[in-house]
């Protein structure tokens, strides 16, 4: 049985060849125009058909996430940053506009915090309370079964008619970015509950 080396060999004295194929599949293509590996050497395998190469492999990268759009304070206006919200509770702060939700973190007197994820309505809400165009998740990992407080539920509805007296003056672009609660749950639940890097929380 000829080697590997041998059978390249070989090959290099027939002019006529047109291909030869080595183990593994692998196929190396030689013409009568050209030259062919020199024996003891294997020549590089082609790339198979539609996949790229590894310096294209940068170029064909799932796209950066989009950027963040600030806090949208005036949508709460008049809230501001420690702002009393109602029944001992603050709004503390408000995140940025990113994953599909805006975060308002609200506080109360002992320092409690509960995070309230301001998401779009669909026309099918499932937040605490909802305007017309948002919808007001309490997010406490009880995955929708736990009951709200009743003064943090006043809190969050005090947020709720904030956002309702100005939510039509507000720009387009915030509630594109904004998904529904259900949409950011297939997103970024995984089948076993649990929310991908916070985003959920």
């Amino acid at each position: 049985m000829l080697s590997r080396r041998e059978l390249i060999g070989k090959a290099a004295v027939g002019a006529g060849v047109a291909a030869l194929t080595l183990g593994s599949g692998r196929t190396a293509v030689a013409s009568t125009g050209g030259s062919l590996p020199a024996p003891g050497t294997l020549p590089s395998p082609p790339s198979p058909p539609g996949k790229p190469e590894a310096q294209d492999v940068a170029e064909v990268a799932a796209p950066a996430a989009a950027p963040a759009i600030p806090p949208p304070w005036a949508l709460v206006s008049p809230l501001a940053a420690g702002a009393a919200v109602a029944h001992g509770w603050r709004l503390t702060e408000l995140g940025p506009v990113q994953d599909g939700s805006c975060v308002a973190t609200l506080q109360n007197e002992r320092g409690r915090s509960r995070r309230i994820h301001l998401c779009r309505n669909d026309a099918r809400p499932q937040g605490l309370v909802y305007t017309c165009r948002v919808d007001l998740v309490v997010m406490n990992e009880g995955h929708g079964d736990l009951p709200t407080e009743e003064r943090l539920a006043q809190a969050v509805a005090a947020v709720a008619h904030a956002v309702a007296a100005n939510e039509r003056r507000a720009p387009e672009h915030l509630f594109t970015a904004l998904l529904p609660h259900a949409e950011r749950v297939r997103r970024f639940a995984s089948a076993q509950g649990v929310y991908a890097d916070g985003k959920l929380r």
